[in-house]
């Protein structure tokens, strides 16, 4: 089974006139569409894909228009194949809940167990809007429990958007990152797929494998005293599930890496 991660589009149908600081920095952006197109049509030249993941920060701010536009986009690109979707901390719950998925509003976390032939994939949601470094709470842990305990007779794929390694990335990772791994590491998972930092990370977790994809928007470099130095960055990754096990088949990027601006986030 051939598996594409996507991450961390920051989609806008229009972003924000601004002359300084972040806002600004993203009117200097490629659209973001330019190169998931260009990652998509990569990716399937390479295989044939059979799923694809969503982690997180579909939108820069959670319109509703901008899901449904994504929801059509990803529709007429995969018609065929299952695209599956975690929120990021960019990402509106009760926006999602009706563009995306053309339901009432719910400030709900949106946590989901598909099955597949080869695992199941547990999707959890670490979002919440506005707050960069994600949370959770006892009850969220508790859903996992109960969901990891109740699927035992095949391997689980975990994903979820916040990073969970605290050395990975100069931002913080997810608070609860220790009580989520103390779970994780009493069943059978797969792999542990994610996104937030944009850039492209792994390693190995007990015997659990875990990996950050590219983003698919910019990339922002810690240059200390709170300056960041934001570039063009987009790339993704495909995998394949095989005899029990994934694998990473392929780490792709697709853009340029030009300088976008410099910012003081103290400011923002």
């Amino acid at each position: 089974m051939k598996i594409l991660q996507l991450s961390d589009l920051h989609y806008r149908s229009h972003y924000l006139p601004a002359t300084t600081g972040y806002q600004a920095m993203l009117t200097k952006m490629e659209n973001p569409l330019t190169y998931l197109d260009r990652a998509i049509e990569k990716a399937k030249e390479m295989t044939a894909i059979d799923l694809v993941l969503l982690t997180g920060d579909l939108t820069e701010d959670g319109q509703i228009a901008d899901y449904r536009f994504l929801h059509e986009y990803f529709t007429k690109k995969f018609p065929d194949t299952p695209v599956m979707v975690t929120l990021g901390n960019h990402d509106i719950k009760e926006n999602f809940y009706q563009g995306w998925l053309k339901n009432a509003p719910s400030s709900n976390y949106y946590n989901f167990v598909s099955e597949f032939d080869p695992f199941y994939l547990v999707s959890f949601d670490t979002s919440v809007y506005g707050n960069a470094d994600g949370t959770i709470d006892k009850a969220q842990l508790n859903w996992l429990e109960e969901v990891l305990s109740a699927h035992q007779d095949k391997p689980v794929l975990f994903m979820t958007h916040h990073h969970l390694i605290a050395e990975q990335y100069a931002t913080l990772n997810l608070p609860q990152s220790d009580q989520l791994w103390q779970i994780l590491k009493r069943y059978t998972i797969l792999a542990v797929l994610n996104g937030h930092t944009h850039y492209h990370y792994h390693k190995t977790v007990g015997q659990i494998p875990y990996y950050t994809a590219d983003g698919l928007s910019f990339l922002g470099q810690d240059e200390g005293d709170g300056i960041v130095r934001f570039v063009q960055h987009a790339g993704f990754s495909l995998y394949e599930v095989k005899a029990g096990q994934l694998k990473e088949t392929a780490r792709e990027i697709v853009t340029s890496g030009k300088l976008l601006q410099k910012v003081d986030m103290r400011s923002c």
